[in-house]
């Protein structure tokens, strides 16, 4: 778990490159993909997806937890 301070009014997409800015360059590859988050990730805010809660472009209060989960496929 990794805490995050951004400004007021910040996006989850927002947090989500400022994670990868801390992680560095190989973090930044796994998650960011043309200038948003990769595909292949399902974003959770407060424990439910940000698709259905309105996009990454939501914003974010103080407190919330952003999860990044990767697509699981099987057979």
């Amino acid at each position: 778990m990794m805490e995050v301070e951004v400004p007021f009014g910040s996006t989850v997409l927002q947090v989500v490159q400022k994670v990868a800015e801390i992680g560095g360059a190989n973090l930044k590859d796994l998650i960011l993909r043309n200038g948003g988050i990769d595909g292949n990730l399902i974003v959770m805010l407060n424990k439910k997806d940000v698709s259905t809660l309105g996009g990454i472009e939501i914003s974010v209060s103080e407190g919330d937890e952003i999860a990044l989960l990767p697509h699981v496929q099987g057979g």
